[in-house]
């Protein structure tokens, strides 16, 4: 049976109201400290992730510059876009060429004679059909001897190495017509027939070894372009190589017309790349400004005041930024060289004229001097990445305030369990001097009765 005990029967006190405020008053302070303590490290969390998104985003500015192929950027213009357009990587450089497409390449196609339709018997016998170095061979039995089987049978081959067969049904009749899949010269098609009844020679094509059943009506063949008068050719019509760093995709042939294929420095898209290195780095110095801040005003402090972690970053990011590139032969080895300027509050700023000129000058230098072994992006790279790496320094510290706040929560629990206890224990204590009230209450109730009925006692509310 539960028992049910009712506080303030004897007494007429509000017991369970008087321990609530008492175990209220123990814990209020403790719990004013947990939370201002949790606040605390919470706020240093946020502003961990805040330094690290914005160290990221300032990651991936540099890792743009420190790759020469990505940072400085060339164009490749054609001064015919009918005959052909191209690409640049990094390593080309600036020149003019003139090019002439002789011709595209091509791959074959070969073409039957007529057959009365596509259910036209053929013959039976092994069809083989070599592709350049390649080859696959096709079974015609009496199942699919005719000019549809024969398709049919080319184009499910498991091991085809790169032939369509198709009919196209005219008025003079059906013909079979098969095309190469590959372009070039290296990709023409022989095919012979052996056993069978004989049929299948109407299919044969080996004009070296005199069969010419089928008619050639598209020639496999090279792409052949004139560079500044040189032959260059290719298989397909995608020309690589020829002039170092540009990719020259042929669109059409016009033998004897020239154009201009130019290859020049980008700038405006090297002074883009700085644009937004510089907008990154003095978004990373107003963060640290943010989180290191004190306003004497307000007497705030920010987050991350004094704190040691953030002090050092800052310190090695900035002696960084002055360290001269040593390994580059060029005229500077400074930012402050070519126009990007550190100010009063830490800021970079770009010297439009300065970085225009050297652009103009030294497009490749400038290059190096941020992408070379010992160069300002590669260092600053490096460094930052390992601030950001899992194991690094700013993921540690994030760790351990989580860990914190996790202990807190614990704290938390340690206290309840602690409040309960002491709320038990005064609730006992209360109820047994409430019990104890009421027995001597009902002790002097029970005397005062007695001593009322002693004789020579009388009760004065008897008096008249």
């Amino acid at each position: 049976m539960a028992s049910i005990i009712s506080s303030g029967i004897g007494s007429g006190l509000d017991i369970a109201g008087i321990v609530q405020q008492l175990v209220a008053a123990e814990g209020q302070p403790v719990q004013l400290r947990i939370g201002q303590q949790e606040a605390r490290t919470q706020a240093k969390l946020s502003a961990f992730g805040s330094l690290k998104a914005t160290m990221s985003d300032f990651r991936d500015k540099l890792a743009v510059m420190k790759n020469l192929s990505s940072f400085l950027v060339r164009n490749a213009q054609s001064g015919n876009e009918d005959l052909f357009t191209a690409t640049v990587e990094g390593s080309a450089l600036p020149s003019k060429y003139s090019v002439e497409v002789v011709q595209l390449a091509q791959a074959q196609k070969l073409t039957s004679g007529v057959f009365t339709g596509s259910d036209a018997v053929v013959g039976t016998g092994t069809l083989n059909i070599a592709i350049g170095a390649e080859s696959f061979s096709i079974e015609v039995t009496d199942e699919n001897n005719t000019l549809s089987g024969i398709r049919n049978a080319i184009n499910d081959a498991l091991d085809n190495k790169g032939v369509a067969a198709t009919i196209v049904n005219a008025s003079a009749g059906s013909y079979l017509i098969l095309s190469g899949e590959s372009t070039g010269v290296d990709q023409a098609m022989t095919i012979t027939q052996s056993g069978g009844d004989g049929g299948l020679a109407a299919l044969e094509y080996d004009p070296g070894n005199g069969l010419n059943a089928l008619t050639q009506t598209v020639a496999a063949q090279d792409a052949l372009i004139r560079i500044d008068g040189f032959d260059v050719t290719s298989d397909n019509n995608v020309v690589t190589g020829a002039v170092e760093g540009v990719t020259i995709n042929l669109e059409s042939a016009a033998p004897g017309q020239t154009a201009e294929l130019l290859v020049e420095n980008d700038e405006a898209a090297a002074r883009k790349t700085v644009q937004d290195f510089v907008e990154s780095y003095n978004k990373l110095v107003e963060i640290f400004d943010k989180l290191t801040n004190y306003d004497a005003e307000s007497d705030l402090a920010a987050p991350l005041l004094g704190d040691a972690t953030v002090r050092g970053i800052r310190a090695r990011i900035r002696r960084e930024l002055s360290t001269a590139v040593v390994d580059i032969d060029a005229p500077f080895k400074m930012l402050s060289e070519v126009g990007i300027q550190v100010q009063l509050d830490g800021k970079l700023e770009i010297k439009d004229d300065k970085l225009s000129s050297t652009l103009a000058g030294d497009f490749s230098k400038f290059g190096q001097l941020f992408a070379n072994s010992d160069g300002f992006a590669v260092r600053l790279f490096d460094l930052v990445d390992n601030y950001l790496d899992s194991d690094g320094i700013i993921e540690t510290r994030s760790k351990g305030l989580s860990r914190d706040i996790e202990g807190y929560n614990d704290q938390r629990d340690t206290l309840n369990q602690r409040l309960s206890s002491l709320e038990t224990r005064l609730l006992r204590q209360f109820n047994a001097l409430d019990s104890l009230l009421g027995q001597l209450s009902s002790t002097s109730n029970f005397l005062a009765q007695q001593l009322n009925n002693l004789p020579g006692i009388s009760n004065p509310n008897n008096r008249q």
